[in-house]
């Protein structure tokens, strides 16, 4: 491994469409968090929406300490794959999580926080549905996205996506191994 990038911003902030843009244009394969609790969420019969997600997600934290993220999610993902030199984690949402990937993957390790205006993301997410803004209003008060939200400050380099294409932050986030 080359490369692990950890992305992290507010819900509706540009992470996907940077993640796809990193993918597209430099070969980063993605660890998925999102697919692990929602497996776990599948095998106990509950329902696979946000809050669900991040209380599950949470109560992990919890457990061990932040490192599900490392032993249960990035390392089986990044060990089927030693020929892969740039990984991404687009789920970071606590301090503690970055420090321990920091910990254990030294300096292959870069976080990456993407940002927008709060006028912004709410018309992002309402473009998802009718109900989409009533939901963000209600889902960014959860502590989750709140931790998520604070993480700019454990950045190395911190992007506007109102600022900048998807593909124009690919390019400077490559720029941050440069440095």
């Amino acid at each position: 491994m080359k490369r692990l990038l950890l992305l992290s911003g507010p819900m509706a902030s540009g992470k996907t469409s940077v993640s796809s843009a990193l993918q597209e244009f430099y070969g980063f394969v993605p660890i998925s968090s999102g697919s692990f609790l929602r497996a776990h969420l599948v095998s106990k019969g509950e329902p696979l929406d946000r809050h669900n997600l991040q209380e599950l997600g949470d109560s992990f934290d919890k457990a061990t300490d932040f490192s599900w993220l490392i032993e249960s999610v990035a390392n089986p993902t990044i060990q089927t794959r030693p020929d892969v030199e740039n990984w991404l984690l687009d789920a970071v949402r606590k301090p503690r999580q970055v420090e321990l990937f920091r910990l254990r993957f030294g300096e292959a390790v870069k976080h990456v926080h993407i940002i927008a205006p709060e006028s912004l993301l709410e018309r992002r997410y309402a473009k998802r549905s009718a109900t989409a803004l009533n939901e963000y209003r209600n889902d960014v008060l959860h502590p989750n996205e709140q931790s998520a939200r604070s993480l700019s400050g454990f950045a190395d380099k911190i992007l506007e996506t109102d600022r900048y294409t998807p593909s124009q932050i690919a390019d400077e986030i490559m720029g941050i191994w440069e440095m």
